[in-house]
């Protein structure tokens, strides 16, 4: 669920380890080079499987997998993978058109649609809900919650109530609303309850007939109350649940604690998660131009998450060079992914009008990054190059900050220095 689950130290570690993929010729079709930087870079890694998707400056669709999903069953572009809190900003693109319809307004305050909580403030808006400022502590983070209990003692047939989790997960807010920004899950399970109250209806199914009918995304699921079409074939999720390297597929496992704790639980495909992408932010055809700016105005710095430059409502302002210095000038906006057994990246590059999708098999463990990163980071390097975009002269610097952090791995200060930094240089995407 949570969008960067691992720590900063792994991803900085990844970073340190240059993984740039082997020389390739350059005569070759930029589809074949970018398949060839998949196939290579996932066979030096621990990555089970990968699936990608990429729109191109010219509207063509590149795919790509490499790897397995299970025993000898390779990875196919039509398999889905959970999403993780990529689904946030299929969730907030339905509150804003929810707001365009005048159904509630995004300065509305949660005492208007919900009764009183404890630890939640009823002053709260959608509109804070949405960008991550409410400072509503976080489910994700509580000593009881099933990523903090350690896999195998999770109850996954258990369906959690609203009124359970409430009483059970949700602590002390964290600061008041409007005055910082840190992620938390908590926001849009909230919003989901104000959703649901508002339009009569469920998520899902405003979902789907809003979105995944009206745009043709027919391969991504997020209603699972019923059982899944025989058509549907799912990627299994991997998963090192005793942090020792030892990889298990955790696939057979109910999803019933998932469905019931996570803000919206979304199975797709690069595919169709590229198509929404391209459609919601390089065609514009989902939100009004003024809509599409309020989703776009990011705040932050976002606390304790250095992938994440800044916060809009339900997209990020993504911070590329952690991923690699070489590319930290590339602007990019979109949404991260974890989950047990999978991870995600999509994102839409602006001065380029290309859309993109990565999802893997394997996540939310210690070393998921180490496994998954230098994938990423061979098919970026393939794909940014190709694109024209200008390596980053920062690197030297910031390959310094982040030799320094992998000595001291607790400095708090050297990581609010580099989190800092990446805030200077936030771009301004309301120039889109």
């Amino acid at each position: 669920m949570r969008s960067a689950i691992v720590s900063l130290q792994a991803v900085c570690l990844v970073v340190l380890m240059g993984c740039r993929p082997a020389n390739q010729d350059s005569s070759l079709q930029v589809g074949t080079r970018l398949q060839n930087a998949m196939d290579e870079s996932l066979a030096r890694t621990g990555a089970i499987g990968a699936s990608a998707a990429i729109i191109m400056p010219d509207g063509s669709l590149w795919t790509g997998v490499s790897g397995v999903s299970h025993d000898s069953v390779l990875i196919t572009p039509d398999m889905l993978f959970d999403i993780g809190s990529a689904e946030k900003n299929l969730q907030a693109t339905l509150a804003l058109t929810l707001a365009r319809d005048h159904v509630f307004s995004l300065d509305d305050p949660l005492e208007r649609w919900l009764p009183p909580y404890p630890n939640i403030n009823g002053k709260i808006t959608i509109r804070q809900l949405l960008s991550m400022t409410s400072g509503i502590d976080d489910v994700v983070d509580n000593a009881n919650s099933p990523w903090r209990i350690g896999y195998d003692n999770i109850q996954f047939e258990h369906r959690w109530t609203w009124e359970e989790l409430r009483s059970t997960l949700i602590g002390k807010p964290e600061f008041a609303p409007g005055e910082r920004c840190a992620y938390s899950n908590t926001n849009y399970i909230l919003l989901k309850l104000i959703i649901e109250k508002a339009t009569g209806s469920t998520q899902a199914s405003e979902i789907t007939k809003r979105f995944l009918i009206a745009y043709g995304l027919k391969h991504t699921l997020v209603d699972f109350r019923k059982p899944l079409p025989d058509t549907v074939t799912i990627a299994h999720g991997w998963l090192d649940k005793h942090g020792n390297g030892v990889l298990s597929d955790i696939s057979d496992n109910s999803l019933n604690y998932l469905t019931s704790l996570s803000p919206l639980l979304v199975y797709s495909t690069p595919t169709d998660m590229v198509r929404w992408i391209d459609a919601l932010y390089h065609k514009k055809k989902i939100l009004s131009d003024t809509l599409l700016k309020a989703m776009l105005t990011f705040g932050g710095p976002v606390e304790r998450e250095p992938l994440m430059k800044a916060y809009g409502l339900g997209v990020v302002d993504l911070n590329v060079g952690m991923f690699n210095p070489h590319w930290e000038s590339v602007r990019m906006c979109g949404h991260l992914g974890s989950q047990f057994g999978y991870s995600t990246l999509v994102g839409y590059l602006p001065e380029y009008g290309v859309s993109l999708a990565f999802m893997f098999n394997r996540g939310a463990d210690r070393t998921t990054n180490d496994a998954i990163v230098p994938v990423f980071n061979a098919i970026a390097d393939v794909l940014f190059k190709d694109l024209g975009a200008e390596e980053s002269g920062q690197e030297d610097e910031l390959s310094g900050m982040l030799e320094e952090l992998e000595k001291s791995p607790t400095d708090v200060h050297l990581m609010f220095r580099i989190a800092k930094a990446y805030q200077a240089k936030r771009e301004d995407y309301e120039a889109w």
